[in-house]
């Protein structure tokens, strides 16, 4: 799961997960487009035969309600606003809504693997389109929980290059690794607890 591109304030990440997972997430995408429709044919968002200024604040106002829903998880009629939803969840979980200090020169490239992570045989993929501040705000809360454990795995693997065999060699190295949280897996919690933690439709 790696951080691919960022523009215009937009970081887009591919989230390696079970594909069962992907296919829930996508049905529930699609649920609140649907939700969205049914939403928007409300008499108070009328806006035909409206003078022009009246119909500019109806739509104004529409806007403004299907944002509130989204940021409160009623209404998660996009994979991005249903990925968005659950990482700012997932941090808030975690204690790590807040400001972190700048990431080092040392920390792992924004498109780089990130030491420890797995080489799971993930079946499903969804791409996600995330707020950039919202994607390097949990980038440096890896780095900052896991900079400790990833400075070990790194002069562990200078201490084995190659491949190893030795057990007790990939017991300590699984230690190092288990330390350490990737964004990758924020991804798959945040999908994961938006999936359970947020309703199927507006209330």
């Amino acid at each position: 799961m790696d951080e691919r591109e960022r523009v215009g304030g937009i970081t887009t990440v591919t989230v390696k997960l079970d594909e069962a997972v992907a296919i829930e997430a996508r049905r529930r995408a699609e649920d609140g487009k649907r939700a969205r429709a049914v939403l928007s044919a409300e008499d108070r968002w009328y806006t035909y035969r409206l003078p022009r200024e009246e119909a500019a604040r109806v739509r104004a106002a529409w806007r403004a309600e299907v944002e509130r829903l989204r940021l409160a998880g009623e209404l998660l009629d996009t994979l991005d606003v249903l990925g968005a939803f659950g990482v700012r969840a997932e941090l808030r979980a975690r204690g790590w809504d807040r400001r972190w200090p700048p990431l080092p020169p040392e920390a792992p490239a924004e498109k780089g693997r990130w030491p420890g992570s797995r080489d799971r045989r993930y079946t499903g993929s969804l791409t996600l389109r995330l707020p950039a501040e919202l994607a390097a705000q949990t980038r440096a809360g890896c780095w900052d929980v896991s900079k400790e454990a990833i400075a070990e795995l790194r002069r562990w693997r200078d201490c084995n290059p190659g491949t190893v065999r030795d057990v007790e060699q990939l017991r300590l190295y699984e230690k190092h690794a288990a330390s350490i949280t990737t964004p990758g897996d924020i991804w798959r919690a945040a999908i994961r607890r938006s999936l359970t933690i947020a309703p199927s439709a507006p209330s």
